[in-house]
């Protein structure tokens, strides 16, 4: 028997995603919002605007151990322009900490991290940011909790210095988890010029833009 198309559940003959769907998909707007990080504004790529017909699959590969859908999420994303201006950078994922990811067994984010990178021809660099601090859960926590809640949670290598880095997430809510990574990352010299996820939560940037772009219209390089 087929396996049923994943994102609305009927079979098609055993493809992954089915032509309706799959049209879905590529009808969905994506974009480019800004993140405010201190001293600096970093462009942050999405695929779709929260409650899109990829946030289901994202709940999917996070809890239920779909590890294709992981992928394909990566695939999704990574059929997007390329998001830098430049010199290639290198792809890392925002981590689970070690207790997390021995109770789940994966990092979805690493797993759409990696498709993504392999469409844009980017090396992926798995253990050049950690999570050193076990916290709530963020959808559990208030806007005014959520950065809280992270501070001192990630440690970047010291590999990473002197590195171009482009974050990758699954789901970005109010930015306190990406805020908080980059704060790693420029501690440790390496230099965060971007990041993608697959959703974004909140006002969504007012037209679709290509990412080099945006890039250049907030003079990052």
């Amino acid at each position: 028997m087929h396996a049923p198309c994943v994102c609305c559940g009927r079979y098609d003959h055993g493809r992954e995603i089915c032509p309706p769907c799959a049209e879905k998909i590529a009808v969905t707007p994506w974009g480019v919002s800004g993140l405010d990080c201190g001293d600096i504004r970093i462009p942050i790529l999405w695929r779709e605007a929260y409650g899109g017909p990829l946030t289901a699959l994202v709940v999917q590969s996070k809890y239920h151990g779909l590890w294709s859908v992981a992928r394909l999420l990566g695939r999704t994303l990574g059929s997007l322009p390329r998001p830098w201006l430049g010199s290639a950078p290198i792809a890392v994922a925002i981590p689970l900490s070690g207790s997390r990811l021995a109770n789940r067994g994966y990092n979805q984010s690493l797993m759409i991290a990696q498709a993504a990178a392999a469409a844009w021809n980017i090396p992926v660099r798995r253990y050049w940011l950690q999570k050193i601090k076990q916290t709530s859960r963020q959808a559990s926590l208030d806007r005014g909790q959520r950065q809280h809640n992270l501070l001192g949670s990630f440690r970047a290598s010291r590999a990473i210095a002197g590195q171009r880095v482009i974050l990758i997430d699954d789901i970005m809510t109010s930015g306190a988890t990406l805020r908080e990574a980059i704060t790693a990352i420029r501690q440790a010299n390496g230099t965060v010029i971007g990041a993608a996820v697959i959703a974004r939560v909140g006002p969504m940037a007012p037209t679709r833009m290509h990412f080099s772009q945006h890039h250049a219209a907030h003079r990052l390089s």
